[in-house]
């Protein structure tokens, strides 16, 4: 008896403990994922925010040609650009981290910087570059389209395709994936996120739960999701959305108030 004892117990410390160190990698990953998703979610954000204030400006609208989105280690910036790429029109700013509307205009119309003018040329050499590789997977739907963000990083760049909608009562999940670029935008690997559009609507009751799957193969959870949760979630005031991790056998639920990811493992 004492050696069947003996042998059980060899035969699960081992299970157990990969079962523990799975946990703690998903654990890590899960909060690099919300990491990644907060500095997303600001540039969709500023975005937004941009965008809509420049509109509101018919001269200044008229004039735009383009925008880059950058930030540094104190805040987030929209730069407008003119017909010639070369020269800014003004600048929206806001602290980076805020998202309460605190945001700001400098009308400075000046020459791009080394730094702007690198931006951009990278922005648009892997943005065309991401449109052949995507156009294929891209799921074209009226009411829908696709928006890139770029962010630099350490070392590189990541382009990111997210989807968006002029429906409403509706969040935009799918048609997402991430690019990564060398200091040079040229592209070296990328991971689509969604394998199909999932507009998850929202009830006139005000439902508060969005939930969706992930198949296997699929990241357990993405930051353009996490992003674009928070981004049209907050219109309607939802803030949970549950992700069935199938190959993982763990149901999610990432709680758009804490910011914050819940694990429950379902019972057999």
């Amino acid at each position: 008896m004492k050696y069947l004892l003996y042998l059980i117990c060899f035969v699960l410390t081992p299970t157990l403990f990969a079962q523990s160190a799975k946990k703690e990698v998903i654990s890590k990953e899960l909060k690099e994922v919300v990491k990644e998703a907060d500095l997303l979610f600001s540039y969709r954000l500023m975005e937004w925010w941009g965008s809509e204030l420049t509109e509101r400006q018919k001269e200044l609208d008229k004039q735009v040609a383009d925008y880059i989105l950058y930030h540094d280690a104190d805040k987030l910036y929209f730069v407008l650009l003119d017909a010639s790429l070369q020269y800014k029109l003004g600048t929206y700013y806001l602290p980076l981290g805020v998202s309460n509307g605190d945001i700001q205009f400098d009308p400075t119309r000046e020459k791009l910087s080394r730094k702007e003018r690198k931006l951009y040329q990278v922005k648009y050499k892997m943005e065309e570059n991401a449109s052949k590789i995507a156009n294929e997977r891209i799921i074209a739907r009226d009411g829908y389209s696709v928006s890139t963000i770029l962010i630099k990083q350490k070392r590189g760049y990541k382009l990111y395709l997210l989807a968006n909608t002029s429906e409403i009562n509706v969040i935009p999940i799918g048609n997402d994936a991430v690019f990564q670029g060398n200091n040079r935008g040229r592209i070296k690997n990328w991971e689509w996120f969604h394998d199909e559009l999932l507009p998850i609507p929202v009830s006139r009751e005000g439902i508060k739960l969005a939930t969706h799957k992930h198949q296997d193969g699929q990241a357990i959870l993405s930051p353009t999701e996490i992003a674009n949760f928070r981004l049209y979630g907050m219109l309607y005031n939802m803030m949970e959305m549950p992700i069935l991790a199938v190959e993982e056998g763990l149901l999610l639920e990432y709680d758009a108030s804490n910011n914050v990811i819940r694990k429950f493992q379902p019972k057999n």
